[in-house]
């Protein structure tokens, strides 16, 4: 019995280290099973990411406004100005000529339109800023076109006519001092360009 007792301990201890051993191996198995699947799940995350993150610089560069190129642009495009003045000053010089009922047409100091800075567009005539600003301002204006000359004259501004005062009487107009050889709708202004429109009484 004794020796049957030993055999059969004996038996039961490498049985149970025969277990162990079994589930050891299983086990490393599967760990060492597992881990190259962690690592094509790390690569293939990983290239996704770097797929992720040339696409998202991708679409930046795209989708980005090129400020350089639009701060060029602005720089490029320089706002074009001139100035304006319209006066009857001629009328108040020769005032003795004229009934007072004429005369309280005209202002005090002559002056209809006191000299004033405009934003003008390029390609823009004389006439073009005149008919702008003596609306922008409600001054009355009326002109009337000469189709012989392809061209347009000014009849009147702020009521005030040609040959109301002298025969010869009306509106000139002068670019930088002087009187252009063209109609008010034929001369295109340039940036900085200074305009007067002047009536003359005449003889």
């Amino acid at each position: 019995m004794k020796y049957i007792r030993k055999i059969f301990a004996l038996f039961c201890i490498f049985a149970v280290l025969s277990g162990c051993k079994a589930k050891f191996p299983s086990q490393h198995a599967a760990i060492s099973a597992g881990a190259p699947e962690s690592s094509a799940i790390s690569s293939e995350i990983a290239g996704q990411g770097e797929t992720s993150g040339a696409a998202f610089s991708a679409n930046v560069s795209q989708t980005a406004p090129n400020t350089a190129s639009s701060g060029s642009a602005k720089m490029i495009k320089k706002e074009l100005r001139c100035t304006l003045f319209i006066s009857c000053n001629d009328i108040l010089k020769n005032r003795e000529k004229f009934s007072e009922d004429k005369l309280s047409l005209v202002p005090k100091d002559g002056v209809i339109l006191a000299e004033k800075s405009v934003e003008i567009k390029n390609g823009e005539t004389v006439y073009d800023v005149l008919l702008r600003e003596t609306k922008s301002n409600g001054i009355p204006m009326e002109s009337a076109s000469a189709p012989v000359y392809q061209s347009i004259y000014i009849k009147g501004i702020h009521n005030i006519y040609e040959k109301d005062f002298g025969a010869s009487s009306g509106w000139t107009y002068t670019v930088n001092g002087k009187q252009p050889p063209v109609g008010c709708n034929q001369y295109q202004l340039k940036n900085g360009d200074k305009i007067q429109w002047l009536f003359i009484c005449g003889a």
